[in-house]
This record gives C-alpha cells, structure tokens and sequence, in this order.
C-alpha cells in the first residue's frame, strides 16, 4: 500500500507530461490515476497549506512594491542573499550584493515614474520550497527613454526557519519583456 501512495504523490508533483514509458507502467500495473493540471482541492491542501501560498504570494507581492519604490533595504529582507540567482533576458547575476550593486540599484537610480506591477501570481508550494510563475507591467522612462513593456516571470522561493519565525525568501527568478503590443491590455 505504501508503494501506491508513493507513486500517487510522485503524480502529484511531476509535470503532467509524463513520459510514455512510466504512463504504461502505470497502466500495466493495474494503477489507474487521473492526470490533471492541477490535483484535486481535497489533495491540494495537504501539499501545499494555503498560509503558505499566501505567505509565499505576499513576499513576491512585497518584492514587486519594494522594486518601485525603490527601496533597496526592504528587498534585501525579500531575497536569499549570496544564494539568490537572477536571470533577465540572457544575463545573469549571482547573488544579492551582485543584483544590487550591478543590475537592479543602478535600473532603479535612472529611473522616473516607475511602475512595476505584478499580475496572475500563481505559487506552488511542496515542503520547504515554493516556486511560483507571474505575469507583470514594467512602465517608466530609463535615460530619457520611455518604456512601457510586459513580461513573464517564474520564482522559486525558500521558506528560512520554522514555526512563528520562520518566512519566505526569493531564491531565483527568472524575467523576460517585451514592449506593449496595441493588442495587450492597457498597463494596471
């Protein structure tokens, strides 16, 4: 019985396209499981508790906000320090002093009226790990030049700590824009 359940929460957490090989070796063991996008709400909430999706939520929420208002200090509480990892386009940055000091404090110096605002935030949520995808509004003017993008973005988030003190911080994200298309909803 024990294999079962195993097998059963390994469907849980692996992407739906499954190999064809382990689909029929299900099968033939006499295993029959519903693959879904998403597990049954009964099952959902033993995987992932809904304090902590909304804690996760929050904190990537909480990134977006400290980014447009430029407040450095909020965000080094919101990322992982030397273990956080940001890739935007093709470059890559390789923990928080890296981010800071070299991508993200510059960006944020040269730019007037900034909005950046995050959009359809979905996280997931298994043990000490969240991993999240999004999409966002970037808006604002760089070097005199006016920008006015939308992108995608996933997270993965580490929960530091346990019981009453522990939180959720941003280990990885990876972001990619392109300017606003007349046929993209106007920014929010």
């Amino acid at each position: 019985m024990s294999a079962l359940i195993c097998t059963i929460a390994l469907l849980l957490i692996t992407p739906t396209s499954l190999s064809s090989e382990l689909a029929s070796g299900i099968v033939r063991q006499g295993i029959t499981v519903a693959l879904a996008n998403r597990p049954p709400a009964a099952l959902t909430t033993s995987i992932q508790p809904a304090d902590d999706v909304a804690r996760a939520t929050a904190v990537l929420r909480a990134v977006f906000a400290s980014a447009e208002r430029g407040d450095l200090a909020a965000l080094d509480t919101l990322y992982a320090g030397d273990s956080l990892t940001v890739v935007e386009g093709a470059g890559i940055n390789r923990g928080w002093a890296d981010y800071r000091d070299h991508h993200l404090g510059p960006e944020l110096k040269s730019m007037k009226n900034f909005l950046y605002r995050p959009l359809e935030i979905v996280v997931r949520v298994s043990g000490q790990y969240a991993w999240a995808t999004f999409r966002y509004d970037l808006k604002g003017e760089m070097n005199g030049r006016q920008l006015d993008n939308v992108g995608r973005g996933t997270a993965i988030l580490e929960r530091r700590g346990t019981g009453v003190g522990a939180r959720w911080v941003v280990r990885h994200t990876q972001t990619s824009s392109r300017a606003r298309r007349a046929t993209d909803a106007p920014a929010s």
